[in-house]
């Protein structure tokens, strides 16, 4: 329930707000004066607070002041009479989150608090995952993701651009937000931009914005920027970004160019190197970016998958208040030797499905399948491969039974699978 710390002397004015926010949901603290309520302010107080500006003892303007030294990331809201709006300009500038004019209607009031109360949501949540141990965001015990922890622990705190590579549902929004709430300017914005969803036509108003409305670089001001997926963006756009991540400067719509504090990290699904010689990332951008973060894909991580699967299955158990499911020996010898195209996004959908008594049979290739497109040795190895495995579902992994199954030398078995990277 969202929460106002409400101050107002006049007892008619703070008894018809409180009914007002009251209707509205929220759980509302009075006070008639500001000295009372700084008593009980505390740096985690979940809501905003809602203060008129002319009091007796303490002024609203006092009281932000105060306020601000006791819980400085609580949404502060300043009512004013409409002649002492340039003392309530002052406030803005003095950290004040909005301030309305007397009289106000309800409906904008209940606006601008709903507003503050989502901003103080986000903080508080970005707090709460702060502390989280990155052990319990990054969930594996092979080696793979112990290094990469390890990695992430090194780079945060660090003032570099980084540029996260990895496959499809491999994590890598999650290890940008890692980085971002490990950081320096974890306490700041985190401003996600999907670079496929970005049209030509509206870009500089959507990303530069205007002289008038921040744009969403500008949004990151002081935390980190977060580009998903810069393959995807047309080489036009990548050279308008060149500028950003060079020079750390942007030029609003009808307006003077102005710098912007902020850290950038960038993602894509492939090697860097690869898309560069494909055209599809530019070479010049891509070197803008201080190191490049490589993630491991699911099948590169030795048992992490029945680990994962496990853990999500109970998530989406406690989420839906179900029983947890139970994986037995054919399914985690199935979990062990999928390919996990999807990587841990496919094992989180998977889990959904087991909690939720959907068809959990992993999926299988139909006429031409995955082998369309493919040349004939590639298509040969992928057949051979789901061969192999097979085999050793069906024997558990016994790699014996699973050569004289086949009717093959054992030794011929370790070779192709060597081959397939499949040891």
């Amino acid at each position: 329930m969202p929460e106002v710390m409400l101050v107002e002397d006049d007892a008619d004015l703070r008894q018809a707000t409180a009914e007002t926010l009251e209707l509205a949901g929220f759980r509302v603290h009075a006070f008639d004066a500001a000295a009372p309520a700084l008593d009980v302010l505390r740096p985690d107080f979940p809501g905003v607070i809602l203060s008129d500006l002319r009091m007796p003892g303490l002024s609203g303007l006092d009281f932000l002041d105060r306020a601000r030294g006791v819980a400085p990331d609580v949404p502060f809201v300043l009512i004013t009479a409409h002649g002492d709006v340039p003392a309530a300009i002052r406030a803005m500038r003095g950290g004040a989150h909005d301030f309305l004019e007397k009289p106000c209607a309800p409906e904008l009031m209940l606006d601008v608090l709903k507003r503050a109360q989502a901003m103080r949501d986000l903080h508080l949540e970005n707090a709460r995952l702060r502390q989280i141990r990155i052990e319990d965001r990054l969930i594996g015990r092979s080696a793979a993701m112990q290094d990469l922890r390890q990695r992430l622990r090194a780079l945060a705190g660090l003032q570099l651009d980084l540029l996260i590579a990895g496959e499809t549902g491999t994590g890598k929004e999650l290890v940008a937000r890692i980085l971002h709430d490990l950081s320096p300017r974890g306490e700041g914005p985190f401003v996600a931009i999907n670079c496929g969803a970005l049209s030509e036509p509206e870009v500089d108003r959507e990303l530069f914005g205007t002289s008038d409305a921040p744009g969403l670089i500008a949004r990151a001001e002081g935390g980190t920027l977060y580009l998903d997926e810069l393959e995807s963006m047309p080489d036009g756009l990548q050279v308008r970004l060149l500028r950003v991540v060079e020079s750390r400067e942007i030029t609003p719509l009808g307006a003077a160019p102005r710098p912007v504090d902020l850290r950038i990290l960038g993602s894509v699904k492939r090697p860097p190197d690869v898309l560069t010689a494909e055209g599809r990332l530019r070479a010049d951008l891509f070197h803008r970016f201080n190191a490049t973060l490589p993630l491991p894909s699911l099948r590169e991580r030795e048992d992490d998958a029945a680990l994962l699967v496990t853990h999500f299955a109970a998530e989406a158990a406690a989420r839906h208040d179900l029983p947890k499911p139970h994986i037995d020996s054919v399914l985690r010898r199935r979990i062990a030797y999928h390919d996990w195209p999807g990587n841990v996004r496919e094992a989180r959908n998977l889990a959904e499905r087991l909690v939720i008594g959907l068809d959990t049979d992993f999926p299988t290739p139909g006429p031409g399948g995955e082998t369309a497109g493919m040349g004939y040795d590639a298509a040969m190895e992928g057949f051979e491969a789901r061969l192999l495995r097979s085999a050793l579902i069906q024997t558990g992994g016994r790699k014996a039974e699973a050569a004289a199954l086949l009717g093959i030398p054992r030794k011929r078995l370790y070779l192709r699978l060597r081959h397939l990277d499949m040891l």
